[in-house]
């Protein structure tokens, strides 16, 4: 699954991250992949609309 989607050159994003960027993609990544569901949920009801064109549910 790697191979196509986040090793995949023609499909994957980099994203340079600066030192300044630090804090907020640590919150980041506590709210997105942490054990605190009811966070995450109030994330993706708030900004999931920003998403869904990005999303592949197929």
């Amino acid at each position: 699954m790697m191979s196509l989607t986040t090793m995949n050159p023609a499909t994957r994003r980099l994203i340079k991250i600066m030192p300044e960027d630090a804090a907020l993609t640590s919150e980041m990544f506590d709210i997105l992949l942490g054990d605190n569901l009811a966070v995450r949920r109030e994330y993706i009801v708030e900004n999931g609309a920003d998403y869904i064109e990005a999303a592949d549910v197929s």
